[in-house]
């Protein structure tokens, strides 16, 4: 009805792809169906997803599914070079919102939870060791000894190459809609997060601290990058309803941490989510 009443009255649509991602398409094409999505959205550069499902053990049975197949999403962001979600409060000119000004979020789309291998194991040893394609100088990244009789042991971990490129994407965007940026870890404790934080500091005190001065943002912290603790940001994001700030986190405090502002602001529906991903030319 959407398409029919709105859209293509006004938009040229002949030249759009169509491509299936229910469960029963997926299922039916061996997968096929995402591949060509995702081969397709490369070539074209712009997509309109709606909801997609990752079906569970219970929804394979009840679909007659041969598996449950995974997120669409991780493979779309991993075939569109993703690079982060942005997703920011939606602001209609009369209408009484969550937020006053906006709040803009940029969720790094790759790494952690998400894509973690696991098993469920009983007393022992479990090393983890890296190594390097050249087979040498292997390192050892973690060894612990296990007593209780199961333990869930799992194994992830967060790309780090694109945070630049996440960076000037976010403090661009919080330039342009003049409000503060915030970068959100737990760094103080899971200190595999200070690689995130340096690099996001580094494009900022390089490239933008002239221009947030300039601009007369961030006075209250003297210029420097503020960095917030992910515990002390989901206090933060019910507490500044008045809005005008930007946050970047990982894959998953940003998967949450959105969630609140969208809640916030009193639905999803009043919020984006864009995936910006990089073209092999640079794009």
């Amino acid at each position: 009805l959407v398409l029919d009443k709105i859209v293509e009255p006004n938009v040229d649509t002949s030249a759009w792809h169509y491509f299936d991602l229910s469960c029963v398409a997926r299922d039916a094409s061996n997968d096929q169906c995402l591949r060509d999505a995702v081969e397709a959205g490369a070539r074209v550069g712009a997509i309109f997803k709606e909801p997609t499902v990752t079906p569970t053990e219970e929804q394979k049975q009840k679909l007659g599914l041969k598996k449950t197949w995974g997120s669409p999403n991780g493979a779309m962001r991993r075939g569109w070079n993703g690079i982060t979600i942005s997703r920011d409060t939606i602001h209609i000119e009369g209408m009484e919102l969550g937020y006053k000004r906006p709040v803009l979020f940029e969720r790094h789309a790759v790494g952690g939870e998400y894509g973690a291998g696991y098993k469920t194991v009983g007393p022992g040893r479990v090393l983890t060791l890296h190594i390097p394609k050249d087979g040498t100088n292997v390192q050892v990244v973690d060894e612990r000894h296990l007593e209780d009789e199961a333990n869930a042991v799992v194994t992830y971990h967060n790309p780090l190459d694109n945070v630049t490129d996440l960076a000037h994407h976010f403090f661009s965007r919080c330039l342009e809609a003049r409000v503060d940026p915030y970068v959100v870890t737990k760094k103080t404790v899971f200190k595999w997060q200070e690689g995130f934080w340096q690099a996001m500091k580094a494009v900022y005190d390089t490239d933008y601290r002239a221009h947030f001065a300039a601009a007369g943002l961030l006075k209250h912290t003297g210029g420097e990058l503020p960095h917030l603790i992910s515990d002390a940001a989901t206090m933060q994001i019910i507490r500044w309803t008045s809005g005008g700030f930007g946050m970047a986190a990982h894959n998953y405090d940003g998967d949450m941490l959105t969630d609140e502002v969208a809640q916030v602001h009193r639905s999803p529906g009043f919020i984006t989510s864009n995936l910006i991903g990089k073209a092999d030319d640079g794009r």
